[in-house]
């Protein structure tokens, strides 16, 4: 279906007992991917009884942390323990993934409209083309060849990998596009955790975020001058 083109799945998961299976299962049952790491970052809730059942699938690979280590260290084992040309990354927690949503994901990379694409959730409080997070959405799909000279800085950015994957496309004027995934839900935290739970994690997500910022100026004054120099 897609020109015999290896594609990898990566789906990063840390105590998502509730959702991850539903998600491992839509991707599996999808046929689109010759591989499917599944990487448990450390989950203290039942999340690694419920991969045990995927272990039977020879496509399926599951990396289990001792510790949590960080969404980025999670999707970057993903990535050096598999070998497909296209990669697509999934959260563990979203709601109503269906094979269309997947197909969305990866045919820009295919038919060359894209370099990576955001899969962007339609379900939520902000409307689909003014919601501010959306390009921090955790399902896209990118070319393996892209990301490897950068896999080291990514592992380090923690939550703010998404940030960083979009600083980098952006410096090399990279094609990114965003498809919009009808009838996705991605729970708030605050749908999931306790309140101060939610409120801390927000936080410390928003530091990863900022962090990256900082830390990859060289790329941010990139953006800036494609911007201000574009034609």
């Amino acid at each position: 279906m897609f020109n015999n083109t290896k594609i990898s799945a990566v789906i990063s998961a840390f105590n998502e007992e509730k959702y991850i299976g539903n998600v491992v299962e839509t991707v599996l049952e999808s046929d689109f991917f010759d591989e499917i790491a599944v990487i448990d970052d450390g989950s203290t809730d039942k999340t690694r009884d419920i991969l045990k059942k995927f272990s039977v699938y020879k496509n399926i690979k599951i990396f289990t942390f001792k510790h949590n280590k960080g969404k980025s260290h999670a999707m970057i084992k993903g990535v050096k323990r598999t070998s497909g040309k296209i990669i697509v990354f999934f959260d563990a927690d979203i709601i109503g993934l269906n094979k269309h949503h997947i197909q969305q994901l990866i045919m820009p990379l295919i038919n060359g409209a894209a370099d990576i694409t955001i899969g962007h959730p339609t379900e939520n409080i902000f409307d689909e083309k003014l919601n501010p997070f959306q390009f921090i959405a955790g399902e896209r799909a990118v070319f393996r060849k892209d990301i490897m000279p950068i896999v080291k800085k990514l592992r380090a950015t923690k939550y703010g990998i998404e940030t960083m994957l979009n600083l980098y496309y952006k410096s090399l004027n990279k094609k990114i596009k965003i498809v919009y995934l009808r009838g996705l839900i991605h729970p708030i935290k605050l749908k999931k955790e306790k309140f101060s739970s939610a409120l801390k994690n927000y936080i410390f997500e928003g530091f990863c975020i900022a962090k990256t910022v900082v830390l990859n100026y060289g790329l941010v004054l990139a953006v800036f001058k494609r911007l201000i120099f574009r034609d």
